[in-house]
C-alpha cells in the first residue's frame, strides 16, 4: 500500500506540472450558459481574470462602502415629486400640485333596452365561443371510435373506457353551445341563429365514420357563427340607435326655452 500511495504522489505531482505548462483550453460546465462557447483562440485563462474583475467592478456600485457605489454619484433622488422628469415638461410643470383636479367621468346609463341589448350580445359572443371548440371533442370522439371500430380482447375494453370519457367531454361541449341561448328572445336572436346552433348540437352527436363527412360539420359549424355574427351586427345598431336617441333627448331637455314658451314662464 504505501509502494502505492507512493506511486498515486507521484503521478499527482505530474499532472500537476502538466497542467501548470498546459493552461486549460475550455472553461468549466457552469461558467457559460450551456450551448455557448469560447470563439478558438482565446486565452481561457485571461478570460477568466477579466471576468472576475468584471464581476468585482460590478458588485462594487451595491457596496455602500466603496467609492463607485452608485456609480460614484452622490447626488440624492428627489423623491415627493420635488423634481419633474424632463419627459414629463421638466421645470416647466414644477407647480404641478396647483393643476386642477381631473373630475372623474360618470358613466352614462342609457337604459333598460340598452343593457338588454348588451347583455344579448354578450349571451351570443358566449355561445359563439362554445361553437368555436367544438371541433376538438367531436374529432376526438370519431378517432376514438375509429380506433374501437376493429379493437378486440384488452384493447377493445380500454378503448371502450376512452370512447365514453370522449363522448361525454363532446357532449358537455355540445350542451354548451346550445343552453346559452335557450332563454333568449326572439328580439334578440333570430330563427336562422336558433335553427343553425340546433342543427350544429345535433349533428355534432353523429358518429362520423370519415374525414369527408366530419368535413361537412366543419360547413354547419361555420354557418352557425355567421347566423350569430349577423345578431350580433343587429344588437350593436340597436345599442347605436338607443344611445343616439338617449343623448339626443337629454339635450333637447337642456335647451333654454324660447318665443311664447319663454314670454309664458316669465309671466308666471
Amino acid at each position: 500500500q504505501a509502494v502505492l500511495a507512493q506511486g498515486s504522489l507521484q503521478t499527482f505531482l505530474v499532472l500537476a506540472v502538466m497542467m501548470a505548462d498546459q493552461p486549460p483550453t475550455r472553461l468549466p460546465r457552469g461558467v457559460l450558459p450551456d450551448g455557448i462557447t469560447l470563439p478558438p483562440g482565446t486565452d481561457v485563462m485571461q478570460f477568466c481574470r477579466d471576468l472576475a474583475e468584471s464581476g468585482a467592478e460590478f458588485a462594487e456600485q451595491f457596496d455602500r462602502k466603496s467609492e463607485n457605489y452608485h456609480g460614484g454619484i452622490v447626488t440624492p433622488v428627489p423623491l415627493n415629486g420635488q423634481r419633474v422628469p424632463e419627459s414629463m415638461g421638466g421645470e416647466k410643470e414644477a407647480d404641478w400640485r396647483a393643476l386642477p383636479e381631473a373630475q372623474l367621468s360618470i358613466e352614462e346609463d342609457f337604459g333598460p333596452e340598452y343593457h338588454a341589448a348588451m347583455a344579448a350580445h354578450k349571451t351570443l359572443g358566449d355561445c359563439k365561443k362554445a361553437i368555436s371548440v367544438l371541433n376538438k371533442p367531436v374529432e376526438m370522439a370519431m378517432k376514438v371510435r375509429l380506433q374501437y371500430k376493429n379493437a378486440t380482447g384488452d384493447d377493445k375494453t380500454a378503448l371502450e373506457s376512452r370512447q365514453k370519457g370522449a363522448e361525454n367531454d363532446r357532449d358537455g361541449a355540445l350542451s354548451a353551445a346550445n343552453v346559452s341561448i335557450l332563454g333568449m328572445s326572439r328580439e334578440d336572436i333570430s330563427d336562422r341563429t336558433r335553427a343553425c346552433v340546433e342543427a350544429v348540437v345535433e349533428q355534432g352527436r353523429f358518429k362520423f365514420e370519415d374525414r369527408e363527412t366530419f368535413g361537412e360539420y366543419m360547413q354547419v359549424l361555420q354557418r352557425a357563427n355567421q347566423a350569430i355574427f349577423a345578431d350580433q351586427k343587429k344588437l350593436l345598431q340597436r345599442v347605436k340607435d338607443v344611445k343616439k336617441a338617449f343623448r339626443a333627448s337629454q339635450a333637447a331637455s337642456q335647451v333654454p326655452p324660447t318665443g311664447d314658451t319663454a314670454v309664458s314662464q316669465d309671466s308666471n
